[in-house]
């Protein structure tokens, strides 16, 4: 007899998969994970191979269902990272290795979409096109690789092509034709004229399902392959920022989310897409039907604490034990005020994102002298990064959304100096999130959903997320920090234009 207790959540990350598998109370009864490689054939090229997201998750499946049972799952649901276009043939094998979003190859068909087609966009979907979107992506193929578009018949996105793998079925869901930009978010639809205007063929474009729909059932060979129940419901899923919206609580009006990864992300649900804010914060469709959510992408978060640490002790690369070393560092800068003696860093090591969005600029350490500590270095590092994620907040209360409650999450949350200066910083208490596996959360509450373990009003109650209570931040540093950052705004402005400069005179 089959208990049904649990759901299954496979999140297929940008370097791994992890699956768990959870409770309807929220708890996480078993995980398992596996990597996969990323190739850079060419300089700014990032792509995978979408056969080693299924050689890694059928085999992370199998670990988990070992410790659960297969008995135990009501239903499977997905994430996967954003704007990775996986086109398949009619056998249903991918044509060519699929693009990630941090892939620069297609900067020319960006450049070509804003000036001819950015109007479009921004009516659309309240984004201008940038690298990361899937449409510049697209472009690029029917140029470079007319032969893979030619033998293209469907378009996915990486939890649609093990969605694939699992039932057979092809489709994607509305979070991640929202990031393709070419999805109409007032209609919820394919924007068909803007795809038959830039000469993509419209037979690639799938059917779009709701984020917790149940779209098929575990096939005899993914049986095989991953030992799940034959039969077992299968769930659409949804983006990975889209679950991680879920799974950090930023579905209420009034919390904002933040997540501290390689890079950092502010998320916040909205009503509207905002024109004063076109260009400087990124809206998305939700997983939540009818409603987006807006985000600020800081691109170097916890990248600039392990770049510096290498920088002060020569490592080339950093090991579990690295990590433990750089929050004993940490320790040794509490004594350290605000403003870090007067050496400030702009935080911008692959260019900078939100509010700016500028590919010119660069990472900058002003004030430097002889006698300066690693200590005060990191330290420095970590103000420049909690000053690009105010910058981020501040797009949001100027657009109008009132702040009542932030939520902290993410590996960078674990360093308490470092938290505890974004507080500081932004002037707000942050509750922590006590599982930082956000869109692998968020993917098992669409799965929850699907299956009626929970409802869509659970979600937005926040009853399934788990934080701390609030950690006040402290009045007299955020005050110093007020006028130090006024003094990293200035500083960004005239290092920008000479960066510019630099990059036109090149």
């Amino acid at each position: 007899m089959k208990d049904s207790s649990l759901v299954l959540s496979i999140d297929i990350g940008s370097t791994a998969v992890k699956v768990i598998a959870m409770t309807k109370e929220g708890e996480i009864a078993a995980s398992e994970s596996g990597h996969y490689p990323t190739s850079s054939p060419y300089p700014g090229w990032v792509e995978q191979d979408p056969e080693s997201w299924w050689a890694a998750a059928s085999a992370a499946i199998k670990g988990c269902l070992e410790r659960v049972g297969p008995a135990a799952i009501g239903a499977v649901s997905f994430s996967g990272h954003m704007s990775a276009p996986v086109l398949l043939d009619e056998d249903g094998t991918p044509v060519m290795p699929s693009i990630l979003i941090a892939d620069a190859r297609s900067h020319e068909e960006s450049a070509y979409l804003k000036a001819h087609y950015k109007r479009d966009f921004l009516q659309l979907t309240g984004n201008e096109p940038i690298d990361a979107f899937t449409v510049s992506k697209l472009l690029w193929i029917m140029k470079a690789r007319p032969d893979a578009m030619d033998r293209a018949r469907t378009l996915l996105f990486p939890k649609d092509y093990i969605r694939y793998k699992l039932t057979g079925q092809l489709g994607t869901d509305q979070t991640d034709a929202g990031n393709s930009l070419l999805y109409d978010h007032s209609k919820g639809e394919w924007a068909l004229g803007l795809i038959r205007e830039l000469g993509l063929p419209i037979h690639i474009f799938p059917r779009i399902h709701a984020s917790s729909d149940i779209v098929g059932h575990a096939s005899h060979d993914a049986s095989i392959a991953t030992g799940l129940l034959e039969g077992t419901p299968i769930v659409a899923g949804a983006a990975d920022m889209a679950c991680s919206q879920l799974g950090t609580g930023a579905v209420r009006t009034g919390t904002l989310a933040i997540t501290l990864s390689t890079s950092a992300q502010v998320v916040m649900r909205v009503d509207s897409i905002a024109s004063s804010s076109a260009g400087q914060i990124t809206y998305h469709p939700s997983a939540i039907p009818g409603t987006l959510y807006a985000m600020g992408s800081v691109f170097t978060g916890g990248l600039g604490i392990d770049w510096a640490y290498r920088l002060v002790t020569g490592k080339s690369r950093l090991s579990a034990a690295d990590y433990a070393a750089i929050n004993q560092l940490c320790e040794g800068m509490k004594g350290i005020p605000p403003g870090s003696a007067n050496v400030m860093f702009l935080p911008f090591l692959v260019g900078s994102g939100t509010p700016h969005f500028d590919a010119a600029d660069r990472a900058t350490w002003i004030g430097l002298s002889t006698g300066q500590t690693p200590e005060l270095l990191m330290h420095s590092v970590m103000e420049g990064i909690a000053f690009n994620i105010r910058e981020s907040m501040e797009v949001f209360q100027k657009d109008g959304h009132a702040i009542d409650k932030v939520h902290l999450g993410g590996g960078g949350s674990r360093n308490q100096v470092w938290s505890a200066m974004i507080g500081d910083v932004l002037g707000k208490n942050l509750s922590f999130l006590h599982n930082r596996d956000a869109s692998a959360i968020g993917a098992a509450m669409l799965a929850g959903v699907g299956t009626g373990m929970c409802t869509m009003e659970d979600i937005i109650s926040q009853k399934l997320v788990s934080t701390s209570e609030p950690s006040p931040y402290s009045e007299d540093r955020h005050r110093s920090y007020d006028v130090i950052y006024a003094r990293y705004l200035s500083a960004y402005r005239a290092l920008n234009e000479w960066y510019r400069n630099e990059q036109t005179a090149q």
